[in-house]
């Protein structure tokens, strides 16, 4: 007997041929796709159960030059936990908002827009969430300078310790 995993795993292979598709652990579905291909996938979950988003979060890749956008979607019926990933430019950070596909996707596509500076296109709330008046760089990617941030900001000298 299939489990439902490898069902779900073997549906996405054969109507996403660009993507890679992983069964890490029970329960877990990890998806890496192309960006041209990640808001069609993201429909095909959705109408195939996995009508829940329970985050969007982003992972730098400095040295690759690259931002990963994580989607995390839950299927109640399977129960099933889907991690959908695709990476975009880090250099020019833009994507398409899932708004239409995930309302509530608004709330976390401001924060990434706020902490990574990924701009959400279709997104017209992309003002600040978290930052009032933040000038700079986005303060979570891994080339921001927190002790040179706080110098400026605070005027604080290092202690030596």
């Amino acid at each position: 007997m299939i489990e439902v995993e490898e069902q779900q795993k073997n549906k996405i292979a054969a109507n996403f041929e660009n993507g890679e598709v992983t069964l890490p652990r029970k329960g877990r579905l990890v998806v890496t796709i192309s960006k041209e291909s990640l808001c069609s996938l993201l429909l095909f979950l959705k109408m195939d159960g996995f009508e829940h988003l329970s985050l969007i979060s982003c992972v730098d890749w400095l040295g690759e030059g690259e931002l990963e956008l994580v989607y995390h979607l839950w299927s109640y019926q399977k129960k099933i936990h889907a991690m959908v990933k695709t990476r975009i430019d880090r250099e020019s950070p833009h994507f398409l908002s899932i708004i239409p596909l995930f309302r509530h996707a608004q709330t976390y596509e401001r924060e990434i827009y706020e902490m990574f500076g990924v701009r959400f296109e279709g997104n017209r709330r992309l003002i600040p969430f978290l930052l009032d008046n933040w000038q700079g760089a986005p303060p979570m990617r891994k080339d921001f300078d927190l002790r040179k941030y706080v110098k400026e900001k605070f005027d604080v000298e290092e202690r030596a310790e």
